[in-house]
């Protein structure tokens, strides 16, 4: 990860940063205006596997609609701002990193993120020599879960699949409403887990990162205070956090090492962060 610097955080432009429409060209317009690091795009394909700058599926005349990955390569070859792709689909992941490298852009500059599942990279180790996988942090614990799914039992495997932060989270932790309430219920139920159990999957989720060797973990922002980013960044694993839109949250990021900030605020996290080097 030569490109990071470990003394200052990467600012990321979330697609539609500073109130521009998502998925659309002048979101990265406005993350070269205001000095971003990197541009996070949504990438799907077609119906007819042409990339495209979509968040959701669509129908085909509004994938039609959807600008071609290739017009964002036109537009930020020129200039030194990194893409963070944020694949919707994993079947999108091999097809957007040749269109990229085809282009002539150099793999410090290509950054994943999204759906990739871990045992991907674990199976194919070259791949993260030719980009950086921020892996999401979703995808390792269902990895995790599911390889110790016996000793949850079926019904606990199929809600925690389907909300894996759940495990994570404490009576310390503040629950945000992305939660189903059987997932609150659940938390309660993994209470009564032995507790080996739960440090368990902390130290496979960790084992499991230096497996893929990706460059960096990709959780939320609910995620910076718990007891899993401090154990990812204790084992010197870089957090990449998202979408810190908040001046008190851009700050506990910088002050707890975080290295990826994603932001639909650049202007305002720019700000705090010069004042933190000031």
């Amino acid at each position: 990860m030569a490109f990071m610097n470990k003394n200052k955080p990467m600012v990321t432009a979330h697609s539609g940063c500073e109130g521009t429409g998502i998925d659309t060209m002048d979101s990265i317009e406005k993350a070269l205006e205001f000095g971003a690091d990197a541009i996070e795009i949504d990438i799907r394909m077609d119906p007819f596997g042409d990339l495209r700058i979509s968040h959701d599926p669509l129908s085909i005349e509004d994938y039609f609609r959807k600008n071609p990955l290739e017009d964002v390569f036109r537009m930020i070859k020129p200039t030194s701002l990194l893409i963070n792709f944020d694949i919707k689909e994993q079947e999108a992941l091999y097809k957007t990193l040749d269109a990229a490298l085809d282009f002539g852009f150099p793999t410090e500059r290509l950054i994943f993120t999204g759906c990739t599942d871990p045992d991907l990279l674990i199976g194919n180790a070259g791949i993260t020599g030719k980009a950086n996988f921020f892996l999401n942090l979703e995808k390792v614990l269902i990895s995790v879960i599911l390889n110790r799914k016996e000793e949850f039992g079926r019904d606990i495997v199929q809600t925690l699949t389907s909300q894996p932060y759940v495990i994570l989270l404490d009576d310390k932790t503040e629950i945000p409403n992305i939660f189903l309430p059987e997932a609150v219920e659940l938390r309660h139920k993994i209470e009564t887990i032995s507790g080996i159990l739960s440090e368990k999957i902390f130290e496979d989720t960790v084992l499991t990162y230096r497996k893929t060797g990706a460059a960096a973990a990709n959780l939320p922002k609910f995620l910076l205070v718990t007891d899993i980013a401090k154990m990812l960044k204790s084992d010197d694993i870089a957090l990449s956090v998202w979408t810190v839109d908040e001046p008190d949250l851009i700050q506990k990021c910088v002050e707890t090492g975080v290295q990826n900030i994603t932001t639909r605020r650049i202007g305002l996290t720019k700000q705090i962060l010069k004042q933190f080097s000031a």
